[in-house]
Formats: structure tokens, sequence, C-alpha cells
């Protein structure tokens, strides 16, 4: 019961910062605003542990370094990480496969990784319209999963790249990741989702 309650007033105080975004016509911030609070403030209501948490973060900040460091414009600006339990999600669009590739081998240099999902896609980069159209699609779907009440927001994670939705995370069972992808797929303008989410019980977890 008190579990429900906090993660009830978790949602009503992301809810309020998503509003406040909107109001504000700063939805290119949602995903990083509403991710943050997700990651310290709710760590205790996650699925994964504190310490898988904070293990998570400090791989996100070493393998975003080190994207800085190798190359700033085209992979630190390009790519974004999402990372749950040691799985790490790349997703963006960079100029060449020699790109794309050398992202995944930052990732895989990281410390206590047990897999890495590259979905960086290669070819044009995308344009200012094709940008905007993605921010607002991660900050509608952001919205759709706060409201849901079967869904445990906190749990999951995405990212946008030409329009196509990538969502990683820890359902509790086949009905909650089905309505996660569900309303995914029922945001405008999205062309594909492609989900990454595992079940509480599934092996690899283990």
């Amino acid at each position: 019961m008190i579990e429900k309650k906090m993660i009830s007033r978790i949602k009503i105080f992301k809810i309020s910062i998503l509003a406040l975004l909107l109001v504000l016509g700063m939805s290119g911030c949602g995903g990083l605003l509403i991710g943050g609070v997700a990651t310290v403030g709710v760590a205790s209501v996650q699925e994964r542990s504190l310490k898988d948490a904070a293990l998570d973060m400090k791989i996100k900040l070493f393998i975003e370094d080190k994207l800085f460091i190798t190359n700033t414009e085209e992979l630190f600006a390009k790519v974004s990480v999402s990372v749950i339990e040691q799985r790490v999600l790349l997703v963006g669009a960079v100029a060449s496969e020699e790109l794309r590739d050398k992202a995944a081998e930052i990732a895989w240099k990281s410390p206590n990784i047990k897999e890495v999902l590259n979905e960086i896609t290669t070819g044009k980069g995308a344009s200012l319209v094709d940008s905007a159209k993605d921010a607002r699609i991660s900050i509608t779907l952001s919205g759709l999963l706060l409201t849901e009440s079967e869904i445990a927001d906190i749990n999951f994670t995405h990212s946008v790249s030409n329009q196509v939705i990538y969502i990683m995370g820890i359902a509790q069972n086949k009905k909650e990741a089905n309505k996660v992808i569900h309303h995914a797929r029922t945001v405008k303008g999205v062309k594909k989702v492609i989900s990454h989410i595992l079940l509480k019980n599934d092996k690899k977890r283990l």
C-alpha cells in the first residue's frame, strides 16, 4: 500500500513537471528532466535495486564521457544512452557504420556491462523539423505512461529517433508490457515501435 501511494505521488509530481514543460514550450528537455526525477527520486520503488540504479547511472556517465571525448559532434551530440540493470540502449543517427560501431565499442568498454543494444542508424542526420517531431513524440509518450494507472512508468525509459520509438524497461507481466507498447503506437507521427522490455521474471535479469 505504501509503495502504491508513493508511486501515485511520484506520478502526480512528474505530471506537474510535464505540464509545466508544455506551457513553457520546453518539450526537448522533457525526457531529461523527467528521467532525472525517476533516477534520483524514485529508485526505491523501481524494480531494479538501489545498487543497480546507482551502477546504471555510473555506466551511463562513463559512456557519455567517452562519447564526448571521442567525438563530441558525431557521437556525444547524436547518440542517446539509456541503461537499466546494466543493459545499455544506444539510439540515434550517425554518418557512418564506423561511427555506429565505435559507439558500441565504447559502450562495451564500460565495466559491468551485460548487454549493448545498438539501435543507432546511419545516414543523413535529422533535420530541425525531425528533431522537433521526435521531441513531441517523446513528451507525448511520457504523458501517456504517466497517466496510465496500470503502468509503473518509472520502470521504463524510451528514446525517439526519426520518429521511431525505442523502449526498454522491466514489466510486471505481459499485460503491462503490451500496454506500454500500445501507448507508444498510438502517438501521432510514430513510424515504428521497437521494444526491449523484459518481464520481471525474465532469466536475463538473474
